[in-house]
């Protein structure tokens, strides 16, 4: 019962310290001037990916490295399918935004990366640093060549009301809930995979990837709701992008992704698993992602949300123990 109060507690500190960080670092973006797309990719997708990096870190540092890469690939999944399929279905409008090569491109490319890193079953502290040298690259282009000093459309009457009166509160506050919560959730979740006998690919793939996407989740409803669809577009590419790059980068530098040595390890399993099923369907997803607007031009825009969390649905039934 201890286990499943730290999940659940854990749970809403994610929901609620992101969506206080969101709200806040978005704040500040729009003083500064920021494109909306690139708060998107950014600031916003930041906000709502430390859940990945705290829990993928701890999991990593434990030396569940299984855990680390579940929660990543299973957080993409999640995403794309949960987040973006759910929140087409209540506002189908946030299916609508279309992505450009620039914005596409680099969150197919981090799936290769990764896939080329894991083929010898181990991911080293400099594959680690190629891969967050590399998200500080794709960040500052984002940023200083296509934000710095963009002028984004005039706030209407909601956008105001909602804006964060202390930001630079709100994005303390919200990151330290965010930390909080990621503890408890894996605490909680390994707890309660100790018990069922769950192993760690699942536990990362389900139970900690639906935890860190409740953030995506609640800012893809608000940037819909508020009709800012390039906001909550970008966020799911921007977020997909930060756990491939930077969130497997920062955990592998915490601790390198390899067998321990030990005789219940599981890794071999997971990564195989990882090179085998989890990528490819993560790839699928990002093309899904990057090509359905094109093919269907802005239409059925409600089916296309309900294929997205079919889709999802059957993965996390098909991986089930």
């Amino acid at each position: 019962m201890l286990d499943v109060l730290f999940l659940l507690v854990g749970f809403y500190l994610l929901a609620k310290g992101a969506d206080a960080l969101v709200e806040g670092a978005a704040t500040l973006a729009t003083r500064w001037g920021m494109d909306r797309w690139v708060v998107g990719l950014t600031v916003v997708a930041w906000g709502t990916s430390l859940p990945e990096v705290v829990v993928s870190g701890l999991a990593a540092h434990a030396g569940s490295p299984g855990q680390a890469l579940g929660n990543v690939l299973g957080s993409n999944v999640a995403n794309a399918g949960l987040v973006l399929g759910a929140v087409g279905l209540i506002l189908p409008r946030a299916l609508v935004g279309r992505l450009s090569v620039r914005e596409s491109a680099p969150l197919i490319l981090s799936l290769a990366l990764l896939y080329f890193v894991l083929r010898d079953e181990v991911l080293t502290r400099a594959e680690a640093g190629v891969m967050t040298l590399l998200f500080v690259a794709y960040t500052f282009e984002l940023i200083f060549l296509r934000g710095r000093g963009a002028q984004s459309p005039p706030a209407d009457v909601h956008e105001e009301e909602t804006q964060a009166p202390r930001p630079w509160l709100s994005t303390i506050l919200g990151s330290f809930a965010i930390g909080l919560g990621a503890k408890l959730v894996i605490d909680g979740a390994t707890g309660i995979a100790l018990d069922f006998g769950l192993d760690d690919g699942f536990v990362g793939i389900v139970i900690f990837a639906l935890g860190t996407s409740l953030p995506e989740l609640t800012a893809g409803i608000a940037s819909a709701r508020k009709g800012h669809t390039e906001i909550g577009l970008g966020n799911i590419v921007g977020s997909n992008v930060f756990n491939t790059l930077a969130v497997v980068g920062i955990s592998g530098l915490v601790a390198p992704f390899r067998a321990s040595g030990a005789e219940d390890d599981r890794w071999p399993e997971a990564v195989g698993n990882a090179l085998q099923r989890d990528l490819p369907v993560n790839a699928a997803f990002a093309l899904m992602l990057a090509f359905g607007p094109f093919l269907f031009r802005g239409r059925f825009a409600r089916q296309r949300a309900a294929f997205l969390l079919v889709a999802w649905l059957t993965y996390v039934v098909a991986i089930a123990p």
